[in-house]
């Protein structure tokens, strides 16, 4: 039987001549990965090979506590910013012909959950963003937050009776 030992070839040899030859290729193939090999091997660093030392791996300390002073202020003026809505809201709703423009808050009760799951949210977002390392935004939350309410409440204080 005959075979080709490549396509592009034309030499035609028989089947046990190829099989050795298939054998030199492989031998000359082993030869040339086994350096290859080495220093691919010498490349990997020591700790990822064997593990690293978990005494030599010491955990980075975050930057500051989350309840430290700033963020009990910023916290702190978010919340008296929500109170302050509240209670301008209770006051412009006794003028005549004042109502409420939002849907969600038609009654006291409403508004007052709708403002406490606000600030809540606020110091959850704030909180997550604490642990994930982001301490810039950490500090703005309260701020996205509290601004709309206090923007609502300097309008509904102006309104007149």
């Amino acid at each position: 039987m005959w075979v080709y030992t490549h396509s592009f070839t034309a030499e035609v040899r028989p089947k046990a001549a190829a099989g050795c030859l298939r054998e030199a290729i492989m031998t000359a193939n082993k030869r040339a990965l086994l350096p290859v090999l080495v220093i691919g091997f010498s490349l990997i660093p020591t700790s990822a090979r064997g593990g690293a030392n978990p005494m030599l791996i010491q955990p980075t300390a975050p930057v500051h506590h989350f309840l430290d002073a700033k963020n009990i202020c910023l916290q702190s003026l978010s919340i008296i910013a929500l109170a302050a809505d509240v209670a301008s809201t209770h006051q412009a709703l006794k003028v005549p012909g004042a109502r409420e423009m939002n849907p969600l808050a038609s009654s006291q009760g409403a508004l007052i959950s709708l403002k406490i799951a606000g600030a809540s949210a606020g110091l959850g977002i704030a909180y997550m963003m604490h642990r994930t390392g982001h301490y810039k935004a950490e500090r703005v939350i309260p701020a996205i937050f509290g601004a709309p309410s206090a923007l609502a409440a300097m309008h509904n204080f102006g309104i007149k009776r």
